[in-house]
């Protein structure tokens, strides 16, 4: 399993991203049940995804874990959410349908566990089917960057305050090659992590 932890932004910067995904978003709220919801703020506008996509390529310029230059290629679609967990609530283990390029940024610090699972096999958040060696602490200003697509994610239970990250997401689809006689939509099997 191939992850990735870097940082991304200062507490400054997350703090204002914070403010500006609860301004630019759109609220989805996604409930199973009483303890399986989270809050989701899709961001759509052009302007804050580029700022985001142009932060994401320095941050993985000249990175050799990734398949691909990020800053040779351009991004069609960049996806972003800001996730808000509270009360107990988690999100339980899943595999993205579309993601090849996953990142959880953490943009506060001030709440209790909150954890990301991540495993190759599909294991149980509420049943506790996993080991340590399965959870990931991220600090404010981190982001741990995964193929969303097929590496089991989740989220541990937040159990005090209020956990907010930014969910930046890459379908396999969505980037073109720039090359001398034109641009080539990228179709690849070869994956970016």
């Amino acid at each position: 399993m191939l992850t990735k932890s870097n940082f991304f932004f200062s507490k400054e910067e997350c703090e204002e991203i914070a403010l500006l995904c609860e301004k630019l978003g759109i609220k989805q709220l996604h409930k199973i049940d009483a303890y399986h919801k989270w809050d989701n703020l899709r961001v759509y506008d052009d302007n804050f995804k580029e700022r985001i996509l142009k932060r994401y390529k320095e941050v993985f310029a000249n990175d050799s874990t990734l398949s691909f230059d990020l800053n040779s290629i351009t991004v069609n679609e960049v996806y972003l959410s800001l996730t808000r967990y509270y009360d107990g609530r988690f999100l339980e283990m899943h595999r993205d349908t579309s993601s090849e390029l996953t990142s959880v940024i953490v943009l506060t610090d001030d709440f209790e566990d909150g954890r990301v699972v991540l495993s190759d096999e599909k294991i149980s958040i509420e049943n506790k089917t996993f080991t340590d060696s399965n959870l990931h602490t991220i600090n404010q200003g981190d982001g741990l960057t995964f193929n969303g697509h097929a590496i089991w994610h989740g989220i541990m239970p937040v159990h005090r305050g209020i956990r907010k990250s930014l969910i930046v997401w890459i379908e396999p689809n969505s980037f073109k090659i720039e090359t001398n006689s034109g641009e080539y939509l990228v179709k690849t099997k070869k994956s970016f992590l």
